[in-house]
C-alpha cells in the first residue's frame, strides 16, 4: 500500500512540475498570415488598431501600442461559410492567448462590439473571414445560413464603421471600434508604424 502511495504521489508531482505545453488556440486552427491589425486610413496608408483598458479594439490615430495579432484558419468554422474566394477563422492575439470576438453576436443587427475572449467560446463571435482576392482584407463574417448566402445582420460581410477614406468612426467611448453593415475591412500590417504600400499579400 505504501508503495502504490508513492508511486500515485510521484506522479502528482511529476504532473505538477512538468514544463507547460504550448497549445493552439483551436485544434483545427493554423495560422496563415501574421501582423499588426491595421485601418486603411488614407489610400495606402494604414494606422494600427490598438487594445484599450477594456479589452476592445480601438482606434487612436497614433499607431502607439498596436495589436499583433495572426489570422488562423479554421475548418471548423468552414460550415455555411460565405460564398467567396475568403479563408473562414480567428483572430488570435498570441500575446494574451485570445482571439478578438464580437459581444453582441445574437443581435440580428449592428453594430457590433468587440472584445478579447477565451478562443472558441463562442464560435460565430470569433468568425471573420479573410479575402485572398482583395488583398487578404478581413472582415467579420458571424452566423449564417447552411448555404453561407444569408450572413449576420442580412447585409454581406461586417467591417469597421468609417469616414469616406477609411479613417474609424469613433462613436462610442474609449475609442473603441463598431463593426458594421457596409464597414471598411480590416488590414494586416507588416510593420507597428504607419507607411505606405505594406498590404501583407499572397
Amino acid at each position: 500500500m505504501l508503495s502504490v502511495n508513492i508511486i500515485v504521489a510521484s506522479l502528482i508531482a511529476g504532473i505538477a512540475t512538468a514544463d507547460p505545453v504550448a497549445m493552439s488556440p483551436r485544434a483545427d486552427c493554423s495560422t496563415i498570415f501574421s501582423g499588426y491589425l491595421a485601418a486603411n486610413a488614407t489610400g495606402n496608408v494604414l494606422k494600427t488598431f490598438t487594445e484599450n483598458a477594456e479589452n476592445q479594439v480601438a482606434y487612436l490615430g497614433d499607431g502607439k501600442n498596436p495589436i499583433q495579432v495572426d489570422f488562423q484558419e479554421c475548418e471548423s468554422l468552414e460550415s455555411g461559410e460565405p460564398v467567396n474566394s475568403g479563408k473562414s477563422g480567428v483572430i488570435y492575439v498570441p500575446l494574451y492567448a485570445k482571439c478578438i470576438s464580437i459581444t453582441n453576436q445574437e443581435n440580428a443587427a449592428g453594430p457590433y462590439y468587440t472584445s478579447l475572449a477565451d478562443c472558441a467560446a463562442r464560435d460565430y463571435a470569433q468568425r471573420w473571414n479573410l479575402d485572398e482576392a482583395n488583398s487578404n482584407v478581413i472582415r467579420w463574417a458571424g452566423d449564417s445560413d447552411e448555404e453561407g448566402t444569408i450572413l449576420q445582420g442580412g447585409c454581406g460581410l461586417l467591417g469597421y464603421a468609417s469616414d469616406d477614406t477609411g479613417v474609424p468612426t469613433i462613436t462610442d467611448s474609449n475609442s473603441q471600434i463598431n463593426i458594421v453593415c457596409g464597414g471598411t475591412p480590416l488590414r494586416l500590417s507588416s510593420t507597428a508604424q504607419r507607411c505606405s504600400d505594406i498590404f501583407i499579400s499572397t
